[in-house]
């Protein structure tokens, strides 16, 4: 038996992951009765999963699709366990699976042998494709920052709690430096370390993670920082702006990469609030035990005909940011097509959806300078008094 097709180096657990196999024994009905291809997936050395096929009628392959088993051994969380720099240093589970082996077996005669075949162990990522990525997108990014942002200018605000997250695919093990260098060409060095393959270090570049690190390095005098790492040559730079007359509000999000990205909306913002109200009818009039009718309360209260009780209410939010680049603009589809969003309201992390499901990519040539605004809904509904 042997393997004729695997799925891709990089390959993504949200596409097909498709094993082809194939043994001689298939095209022998009369030796090998009612043969099948047998294939057991193991994840971290523990078997998830069986599956048994017969040889297709034209090609007498074996074909498992294990797309929608292994993608269920990736755990989407922004689990913030790190202070300073480092807000989470993930090994594979939390955005690659750990090591997927599929072991292969002869079914005939109602009878399952002994392994025939054992692929070698493999990893698999939670980026995902689209028209122009394709599953293997992740491979341009080994030991690199995962992100598709403009990394030429990014705006940030000297908030005291503040949290903006960028990922960063550490692919092999061992050490590297952090370089921040701030406008009056002072640089502080930060080493970072992972302890296995494909890892996944989720930075914070705030300026508040920055100063827990190197105390007091970013002042209010500081008007820009950049960052610098010692592999793959990737960089960041941030300029520093005043809050300005609006509420800010930083997004956190999972991308396209399987990590989570921040963007600073800080133009206009409007809330409001989506109420829900069952109400019953009543007489205006009430009557006393005495027989006495009356239409109001002795205290000039009218009484209620239609009365309002089990009200509920949930919030919504339009935010907007400044004027974006024609990458940004690209960028921040990630943003709207994510399954997990954050926004943060001062130190605190909310879940909200964003409820646009139209996204046009606007370009400076075509629309001019643009802006982005989004309609977010926060996931909790709220009870107002029960009558």
């Amino acid at each position: 038996m042997t393997f004729e097709s695997v799925p891709a180096a990089y390959s993504s657990v949200n596409s097909n992951l498709v094993y082809v196999v194939y043994d001689a024994n298939a095209a022998d009905p009369v030796t090998y009765p009612n043969y099948k291809y047998v294939a057991e997936v193991y994840i971290d050395a523990v078997l998830v999963h069986t599956d048994k096929v017969f040889p297709q009628p034209d090609s007498l392959r074996g074909i498992f699709d294990f797309g929608s088993v292994i993608r269920e051994y990736v755990i989407n969380n922004l689990d913030i366990t790190g202070t300073g720099l480092v807000a989470q240093n993930g090994p594979p589970g939390t955005w690659a699976t750990k090591d997927v082996v599929v072991k292969l077996y002869e079914e005939y005669a109602g009878t399952i042998g002994a392994v025939v075949l054992t692929d070698s162990a493999r990893v698999f990522y939670n980026h995902y494709e689209d028209v122009f990525a394709g599953t293997t997108y992740l491979a341009n990014f080994p030991e690199e920052l995962c992100t598709t942002r403009d990394v030429r200018k990014i705006q940030i605000t000297l908030n005291g709690t503040g949290k903006y997250f960028v990922p960063y695919f550490a692919e092999v093990a061992g050490s590297f430096d952090v370089e921040i260098t701030d406008n009056f060409n002072t640089t502080n060095t930060h080493t970072v370390t992972t302890s296995g393959n494909n890892w996944l270090v989720l930075f914070n570049f705030s300026p508040f993670a920055i100063n827990q690190v190197f105390p007091g390095f970013i002042s209010s005098a500081t008007t820009s920082y950049n960052v610098a790492f010692s592999t793959g040559g990737s960089q960041l730079d941030f300029e520093i702006i005043c809050t300005g007359m609006y509420q800010n509000y930083y997004v956190h999000f999972l991308n396209r990469f399987g990590g989570f990205e921040s963007m600073l909306f800080n133009k206009v913002s409007k809330r409001s609030i989506d109420t829900e109200k069952k109400t019953y009818r009543q007489l205006p009039y009430r009557v006393s035990s005495a027989g006495v009718v009356s239409y109001e309360s002795a205290y000039q209260v009218k009484h209620e005909q239609n009365t309002t009780f089990a009200g509920r209410f949930k919030s919504s939010l339009r935010i907007s940011t400044d004027w974006l680049s024609d990458i940004d603009y690209a960028w921040l589809a990630d943003l709207v097509a994510s399954p997990m969003v954050y926004l943060q309201y001062g130190s605190m992390l909310y879940p909200a959806q964003i409820t646009d499901t139209n996204y046009e990519l606007k370009q400076h040539v075509v629309d001019s300078l643009q802006n982005l605004t989004l309609n977010i809904e926060f996931g909790t509904t709220y009870k107002t008094q029960f009558r």
